[in-house]
C-alpha cells in the first residue's frame, strides 16, 4: 500500500478542481434536451422494438408529444417511468 501526502494549500487546491469539474459534468447531464425522438427512447428503456415504445405510448406511461408524423418522446417521463418501476432491496 502507497501512501500520498498532499500539502494542505495543494489538497484544497485538488478538492476546488474537482469540485469544477463535477459541476461542469452535471451541467452537461442537465441541458440534455428534454424532448427526444423514438431512437433515444428506446435506447433509455433497453428496448428495440418500436412495438413496445407504442404499448407505453398508448398505455400512456409515458408522456409524448404529437406533431403530424413526428412523435417525441419526455425524457424526464421516460427516467420516471423507469425508477417506478425499478425493482431493488431498497424497493422492499
Amino acid at each position: 500500500m502507497e501512501i500520498i501526502v498532499f500539502e494542505k494549500e495543494a489538497f484544497y487546491k485538488l478538492i476546488d478542481e474537482l469540485q469544477i469539474r463535477i459541476l461542469q459534468n452535471s451541467e452537461k447531464y442537465f441541458k440534455q434536451e428534454e424532448w427526444i425522438n423514438d431512437r433515444e427512447a428506446k435506447r433509455l428503456l433497453g428496448i428495440r422494438s418500436k412495438s413496445k415504445l407504442q404499448q407505453l405510448r398508448d398505455e400512456l406511461k409515458i408522456d409524448f408529444s404529437r406533431f403530424g408524423k413526428t412523435i417525441r418522446y419526455s425524457r424526464s417521463s421516460i427516467l420516471r417511468f423507469l425508477e417506478q418501476n425499478r425493482m431493488g432491496l431498497d424497493r422492499f
